[in-house]
């Protein structure tokens, strides 16, 4: 509802998630869009998932970015990128936490952080089973 309210406020940032998760997140969206009968976009959902998800402090970051890791088999690589428009709140986080994590010495490890907060917000979802009406 934010999104519709303060649309003007919403700014768009590039995420990079490790690409199984993109995959998953768009499918997550289009079951609930059926479900729901609501139509629904991937940036609601990137922007609930870093509201939920996404830590403020460099300490908390490194953490899900290590629990993450550690609770993949393969490495993620790179990730794959996608702009999406999320809320001032989310924004004041995102914006500057590739270069925070350069400037303490962490660089390329946004994706990490960023795959970290979707991953844990997706098993959230999917526990909770389908989006009702």
């Amino acid at each position: 509802m934010d999104l519709k309210l303060r649309r003007d406020a919403w700014q768009t940032h590039p995420f990079r998630f490790a690409a199984d998760l993109v995959t998953q997140l768009s499918k997550r969206v289009a079951q609930d869009c059926s479900s729901s009968g609501k139509s629904l976009t991937a940036a609601q959902y990137v922007d609930a998932a870093m509201s939920q998800y996404l830590p403020t402090t460099i300490e908390e970051q490194l953490a899900l970015a290590e629990e993450f890791l550690l609770s993949r088999e393969t490495d993620v690589g790179t990730g794959k990128q996608a702009s999406h428009r999320v809320s001032p709140e989310v924004y004041a986080v995102a914006a500057p936490l590739a270069n925070d994590l350069r400037e303490a010495g962490h660089a390329r490890i946004a994706v990490h952080v960023y795959s970290g907060a979707l991953d844990s917000f997706l098993r959230d979802l999917e526990a909770e089973g389908p989006l009702g009406k």
